[in-house]
């Protein structure tokens, strides 16, 4: 999606070549007696994502990544589920209307009980007055639902290996940022082809970056473009947030982050 390089990862074949790669338009090249570390087992689950250069998205190494983590079933109903449980967390719940006893009016009986020939009539403020308080109405009270542990894990694993079986997970080696202009992020962004409508502020590609920590620079640079953010690892995986991950459409990744998760 973003270059050439994304499709030249060399592929394993485990029952016949074991290591096959196609070097037709990369420079890199797999060292091949790092596996002789790795019994079948482990290889199994080992995935692998060029990494590359953060301002000048030239690419750096290969960086091996869990199976159990980007390589795992993808799961749509655990992710709604998950995303569900966290927009209810986000509701308000701040919803009141005021009910006959809170609504402003006298408290008198409104007409006399007998001597009409019309219905009784108690307070004015009743539901069916107008200008009355309302029956049933919302009140204010939290949203929030509850879901497994294991279900939300399970939700962000199926959300990282939808990244990245799409094309749409992108590792740098880290971000670093010399000033906390959002100019110079826009210029990195634009050079790099990574979000080349930001710089006219207009519907361009949703960027999520993820590090190990908060980096003031790239917060900073962050705050002023709708749609890029900056989250730390650690806030995604004690939250399980697959509704920020799965809202971007690119997700940026260092290499501290990616062995945190």
């Amino acid at each position: 999606m973003w270059g050439k390089e994304c499709s030249n990862l060399f592929l394993r074949n485990l029952r016949g070549n074991r290591y096959l790669y196609n070097a037709a338009n990369s420079t890199i090249k797999p060292n091949y007696n790092n596996y002789n570390n790795y019994n079948d087992e482990q290889i199994i689950r080992l995935k692998e994502a060029f990494y590359y250069d953060f301002k000048t998205n030239t690419p750096l190494g290969i960086k091996e990544l869990d199976r159990q983590v980007f390589g795992t079933a993808i799961r749509t109903d655990i992710m709604q589920r998950v995303v569900v449980w966290q927009r209810d967390a986000l509701r308000q719940g701040t919803h009141k209307t005021k009910n006959r006893a809170e609504v402003s009016g006298t408290g008198r009986k409104y007409a006399p009980q007998k001597g009409r020939g019309r219905a009784r009539v108690g307070s004015h403020r009743a539901p069916h007055w107008r200008g009355g308080g309302v029956a049933h109405g919302p009140r204010p009270r939290s949203h929030a639902t509850e879901i497994p542990r294991q279900v939300q894990l399970l939700g962000l694993r199926s959300a990282l290996s939808t990244k990245y079986s799409q094309n749409q997970l992108l590792l740098v080696e880290n971000f670093n940022l010399e000033t906390p202009k959002t100019k110079h992020l826009l210029e990195i962004l634009d050079r790099n082809s990574w979000d080349p409508l930001a710089k006219e502020r207009v519907q361009g590609h949703s960027i999520l970056f993820l590090g190990k920590e908060h980096m003031k620079n790239l917060d900073f640079a962050c705050r002023n473009l709708q749609r890029v953010h900056a989250l730390t690892s650690e806030e995604i995986y004690e939250g399980g947030d697959v509704y920020n991950i799965m809202g971007h459409e690119i997700l940026m990744m260092d290499l501290e982050a990616i062995e945190f998760v």
